[in-house]
């Protein structure tokens, strides 16, 4: 980055412009067709339960009895609550939270750019955001990502207003809005965290370390006491008041956040995805996976160095790695000035040079923490990497201007075009791989080519004049080369818009061919049962508390865990409370992780009627109900 030149307000129309535009089209792409995109069932059977009472709407309730919660705090869920309680309950109404926060981290992290490196690069940040494909798919989901992160943008203007302007209140802000975001997303929001404490660090360098120290204890309090707030709650509130976490392996909550949402995900392999993600259309065969290839779907790809940058079935390597890439490598050149001066800020800095070189380092701290851990982390999700695409975004932004102010002779026209170069033909081949990879080869070319002849004219004209010609614009060429290294990315929107895909990896929404005849059945012969049925998942539930918001019973918990026992199934039958089990697969192989295999469901498989074909499903599909028989007539 480099200090932002002072601008007149006349000077400042035309960037305004452009960010209106820009602002305009992450609005289009967020919004679009938005509730064609399947949901995510978990959170939005959640927003049901939570919309029925003050209860389930402060603990996060899963089910309509308050019996389970999600697994971490509902704080983003509250905003979906609200939403649904104005508008109604629909699939639009549930993403639109998300949609909205993705839109206004476009302008925002404009903004926060512009005070450091000018309205260029910030447009160019603010551009490349927008038409990301990780955050645009993000954005269009109904879970809580992009919320998050348009929190540590908006943290991250606070911190940079703190410094500029010595305001202690802001910096106390910055330290309550993380707080915030942790209850939006937990450790994920922390991903920006390093990065944070390193601007303030550097940005405090000509004063004492004692007091940069003390300056930090108020902030780390307040995000500290609001990081915890809800769940000392919870944990606070008498035992019969508290649902099951689901996630959580002994019913506490710091259980779920801090091993289950925390390590765990850092370390252990994601659990088989439930057999709920078929659809009507899929032969039921193509179910019965074994548990290594069922967690291979969820994850996308082995953890590794390049995982990002391959492309996958979740499609790491389209969605961010052809972006990522670029923003490395023009990173790479912009900054070896500043590698050269071996990371020192200049001994005479003013202030506002402290601020600008240490808000450098903190954007590459930002990026490689969340390179580094998405890259190896066990358990990692598309939405994820919402964590670290404001860095992303910032990266190229910044470095692209500065590289092609450089190229004011012929060494530096030589170290763009090969810089360039490199970056479009990473993300050609690595889109190659793909289902569209012609196109994406093609695309290249078209893009590359007139920008490549263009700055190789200009080239010529040095050679031969010694100097630049008149008609060569630094604005242009960055306008050029940023249109080519994201044009990829803007058929990438394209084609998950029209493919109406979503940001939960490999999961899929249940069909209403399987799903309506199962509800109308169980409405029908439900009689005085308590329970709706007993369900072997949250998965397996989560569409019928959607469509009903009745009482529901779950026979386990996260990865199979068991939730309630046979005897304590049968007991509840016994007490006229629930006479029916549904499940989304036979279990055919010892799979103990995946709930139809848990020891409850195998015996109600086999001492229980099978009444599927009763609910108009084929014998021969994957889901079942089972009849525990008549429930006792109550006295």
């Amino acid at each position: 980055m480099t200090a932002a030149p002072s601008t007149s307000r006349q000077d400042q129309r035309p960037w305004l412009l452009a960010l209106l535009a820009t602002t305009v089209v992450a609005a289009v792409l967020r919004l679009i067709v938005l509730g064609g995109v399947p949901g995510n069932l978990f959170y939005d059977a959640s927003v049901r339960s939570m919309t029925l009472s003050l209860h389930n709407f402060l603990y996060g309730a899963f089910d309509p009895t308050a019996a389970t919660a999600i697994d971490k705090p509902p704080i983003d869920l509250w905003l979906q609550v609200v939403a649904v309680k104005l508008f109604g309950f629909s699939s639009v109404v549930l993403k639109l939270p998300e949609a909205i926060a993705g839109t206004l981290a476009v302008p925002l992290l404009y903004d926060l750019v512009r005070r450091l490196a000018g309205p260029l690069a910030a447009l160019c940040s603010a551009i490349t955001l927008a038409i990301l494909p990780t955050a645009v798919i993000t954005a269009r989901s109904d879970t809580m990502d992009s919320l998050m992160m348009l929190v540590l943008v908006a943290v991250a203007w606070l911190l940079l207003r703190a410094v500029e302007r010595r305001d202690w209140r802001l910096l106390a802000a910055a330290g309550v809005l993380l707080g915030i975001d942790f209850n939006i997303k937990l450790f994920e929001a922390l991903i920006a965290l390093p990065a944070f404490l390193v601007f303030l660090w550097l940005s405090w360098g000509g004063e004492p370390v004692g007091v940069r120290l003390r300056r930090l204890i108020a902030p780390a309090a307040l995000f500290v006491a609001f990081s915890l707030a809800w769940m000392a709650f919870v944990s606070l509130s008498p035992a019969r008041e508290r649902p099951w976490p689901i996630g959580s392996t002994n019913g506490s909550i710091w259980n779920s956040v801090f091993v289950w949402d925390g390590w765990d995900r850092i370390v252990k392999p994601a659990a088989p995805a439930s057999f709920s993600t078929k659809t009507s259309a899929v032969p039921a065969t193509t179910i019965r996976l074994t548990a290594a290839r069922r967690t291979s779907s969820r994850t996308g790809s082995k953890p590794g160095l390049f995982r990002l940058f391959q492309y996958s079935q979740v499609g790491y390597g389209t969605a961010l790695g052809t972006v990522l890439f670029a923003a490395i490598v023009f990173a790479l050149v912009a900054l070896v000035p500043l590698l050269r001066r071996r990371l020192r800020a200049p001994p005479q800095a003013t202030p506002q040079q402290r601020i600008v070189w240490a808000a450098t380092l903190a954007a590459a701290v930002w990026l490689i923490t969340g390179f580094v851990l998405f890259s190896f982390s066990a358990h990692t999700q598309p939405r994820y990497l919402e964590a670290f695409t404001p860095a992303v975004a910032i990266a190229l932004g910044c470095s692209l201007p500065i590289v092609v102010r450089r190229a004011r002779d012929l060494f530096g026209v030589y170290v763009l075009l090969a810089t360039f170069a490199t970056a479009m033909l990473e993300g050609a081949a690595e889109t190659a791989s793909g289902k569209h990879g012609y196109l994406a080869i093609t695309l290249s070319a078209l893009l590359a080519g007139p920008v490549a002849l263009y700055i190789g004219l200009a080239c010529a004209v040095l050679v031969r004049d010694r100097h630049w010609p008149g008609w060569y614009s630094p604005l242009l060429a960055t306008a050029g080369m940023l249109g080519a290294l994201l044009a990829m990315s803007a058929v990438r929107d394209v084609l998950l818009i029209k493919d109406r895909s979503h940001a939960q990896g490999a999961e899929i929404a249940i069909a209403p061919s399987i799903e309506d005849p199962i509800a109308h059945f169980l409405k029908a012969h439900q009689g005085s049962a308590h329970y709706e049925a007993a369900f072997t998942a949250s998965t397996v539930a989560a569409p019928f508390i959607i469509d009903a918001a009745r009482p529901v019973l779950l026979l386990t918990s996260i990865g199979g865990r068991p939730f309630v026992s046979y005897q304590q199934l049968m007991r509840q039958h016994a007490e006229g409370r629930v006479r029916y089990v549904v499940t989304d697969a036979v279990c055919t192989q010892p799979v103990p992780t995946h709930p139809s295999c848990s020891t409850a469901m195998r015996t109600v498989h086999d001492q229980a009627r099978d009444v599927t074909t009763l609910t108009g499903l084929p014998a021969t599909d994957s889901w079942r109900v089972y009849d525990l028989g008549p429930t006792p007539t109550k006295r």
